[in-house]
Parts: structure tokens; C-alpha cells; sequence
């Protein structure tokens, strides 16, 4: 099969030879004087015809080397195909599942991009969006067709930058100063209970394991105690009361 390209270099070649056989006759009939003779005009027939036949055998040899061209491209479009089939063949899938692993990739990539404009608050409303990202790069590092180069390279990628957003919905841990129970009301169930806290009085054994190196009993805490406050998501876990022992003094 020629492609466009190549006929219209044919067709070009053949448009050249033609040119230059009518060129040639046109100038040569103008030069000729008037005593011109047979020999002559045989002479120059002659010389003429041997120029068209070396045009055409030219014209002749570019073509095959067209056709050999072609016939080798379509051979490596072949074994090409071939090869790739083999490919999707040893990753347990076909060219249907190759292109729909690309497009499942591409699409966490940009999901990746638009979460990572995110701020971390931001990010804290949009979590079950991160934790879908989360799944489908679980996915995605799961399937055989990572094992291709181009996969391997841009999962981790994803994977390195889906971790590095992650740590970022973290804020850095905060300070509290314990006030007066008179004034402030203060205490580690009413300081988990503030908005700007955790908005959340059952979190309190978080803030009281975050500082268990100035708190031996939770039930007592004092004015002017810089109170570390972990600033991670609370957890069931972290309201656990496992450990805790109430003690009077």
C-alpha cells in the first residue's frame, strides 16, 4: 500500500521528467539553426531519448525503493502489533485492558493535581476523595500491567506524590495554655470540646497520651501548662480509655 506521500512523490517525479523532456525539445528547437541538419537532428533526437531513459529508469528505481519501503514499514507495523499483543498477553489482559489501565492512570494523575491545590483544610472536607485516590492507586500498583516501564515510572510517581499530600492534611501540632477553672472553665474534656480543638469533649485521652510527661493524673491539669495538642484527625482509637486511672489527691 502507497501512502499519500509517496504517490504524490511519484506523481511529482513523473511531472519532473515530463517537464524537462518538453523544456529541453522547446529550447533545443529555438537554438537550432536554420541549416540544421538530418544527421544533426538525429544526433540530438538521440541524445534526448537516452536522456528520457535514464529519467525513466530513475523514476523506475525510486518507485521500487517506495515499494520496498513500504512493504518493509508495514512487516515492522507487524511484528510491532505482534509484540504488543505478546506484551498484553503476559500481563494477563489484551489491548482493550492496556488502554483502560492508561485512562484509569491518567485519570489519578489528575486527580492528584487537582487535590494537591487543595488546602489541608480543604483537603480534610474532600476525604472521601482522597481516600478514593487512595483506593484506585491500590489499584493500579496491583495489576501486572505495572510491571511496563512507563507504568512502574508513573505509579510511583503517583504514589510519591499521593503520600506527600497526605502528610500535608496534617497540620503541625499546636499549643494550648491551660487557664483557670474559675474563668476558663478548663479541663482536658472541655479543651477537646473547643471548636478550634477537635470540637469534640470524647477526644480528651488524645490531647492527655500527647502529654503524659506533665499529666500523671488527667483529672488534673493546672494553669499556665503548655499542653501539646495533636493536631492529626481523631480516631476511635484515640478516644480509648484503655490506661486511664483516675486519681484523687
Amino acid at each position: 500500500m502507497i501512502t499519500r506521500k509517496e504517490q504524490a512523490m511519484k506523481t511529482r517525479l513523473s511531472y519532473i521528467a515530463a517537464l524537462f523532456v518538453i523544456m529541453t525539445a522547446g529550447t533545443a528547437f529555438a537554438q537550432y539553426p536554420e541549416d540544421f541538419t538530418k544527421d544533426q537532428a538525429d544526433s540530438t533526437i538521440s541524445v534526448r531519448r537516452s536522456e528520457i531513459s535514464r529519467l525513466e529508469a530513475d523514476l523506475k528505481a525510486t518507485n521500487d525503493a517506495i515499494a520496498k519501503a513500504n512493504s518493509d514499514l508495514q512487516t515492522r507495523m507487524a511484528e510491532n502489533t505482534k509484540c504488543k499483543d505478546d506484551l498484553y498477553a503476559l500481563c494477563g489482559t489484551d489491548r482493550n485492558g492496556f488502554n483502560a489501565y492508561r485512562e484509569r492512570l491518567a485519570r489519578s494523575e489528575q486527580e492528584l493535581n487537582a487535590l494537591r491545590s487543595l488546602s489541608a483544610t480543604q483537603l480534610g472536607v474532600e476525604k472521601g476523595r482522597v481516600d478514593a485516590l487512595e483506593t484506585e492507586i491500590r489499584y493500579l500498583r496491583g495489576q501486572k500491567l505495572v510491571l511496563i516501564p512507563d507504568h512502574r515510572s508513573r505509579v510511583t510517581a503517583l504514589s510519591n506524590g499521593f503520600i506527600q499530600m497526605k502528610r500535608g492534611m496534617v497540620p503541625a501540632n499546636m499549643m494550648y495554655t491551660v487557664g483557670t477553672w474559675r474563668e476558663n472553665r478548663d479541663c482536658l474534656w472541655n479543651i477537646a470540646k473547643k471548636p478550634e480543638i477537635y470540637n469534640d469533649p470524647f477526644a480528651w485521652p488524645k490531647i492527655w497520651r500527647a502529654n503524659t510527661d506533665q499529666i500523671r493524673n488527667p483529672d488534673l491539669i493546672y494553669p499556665g501548662q503548655q499542653l501539646t495538642i495533636p493536631k492529626s484527625e481523631v480516631t476511635e482509637s484515640d478516644k480509648d480509655l484503655t490506661g486511664y486511672r483516675h486519681r484523687r489527691r
